[in-house]
């Protein structure tokens, strides 16, 4: 781990904390970016909220991307799954496992067209 990660890790809000203070302390963080419906073609919201994390010293690290579909071959979004690192209160390193899930919401034409997110840790 480079001199800035480690900078970064020490630095984090979520040290010295419990396992439930940091998962509620990132739910508070991102959950207004995770209301609603959502049109873009970037995954302008799912940005945000990993830009979120950064901007507030929370360590973040994506584990694995994937689209998914139903048992028909229909797309149905795409889920990103995650994880936090950090020290808890206890002084052991925790890492709080999650998924970020970007269910498609639009039309039967084009079911991309639009998304709302789920965001579980």
């Amino acid at each position: 781990m480079s001199w800035y990660k480690k900078a970064q890790v020490s630095l984090s809000p979520l040290t010295g904390k419990s396992n439930q203070f940091a998962r509620n302390y990132i739910y508070r963080l991102v959950g207004n970016l995770t209301k609603g419906f959502f049109r873009d073609n970037s995954w302008e919201n799912v940005s945000a909220i990993w830009q979120r994390l950064d901007e507030n010293g929370i360590e973040n690290n994506i584990e694995e991307t994937r689209y998914f579909q139903d048992e028909h071959g229909q797309p149905m979004g795409k889920i990103w799954k995650f994880e936090v690192p950090f020290t808890n209160n206890k002084g052991k390193e925790q890492i709080l496992h999650g998924t970020l899930t970007a269910h498609f919401a639009g039309s039967v034409k084009d079911p991309s067209d639009r998304y709302d997110i789920s965001f579980i840790i």
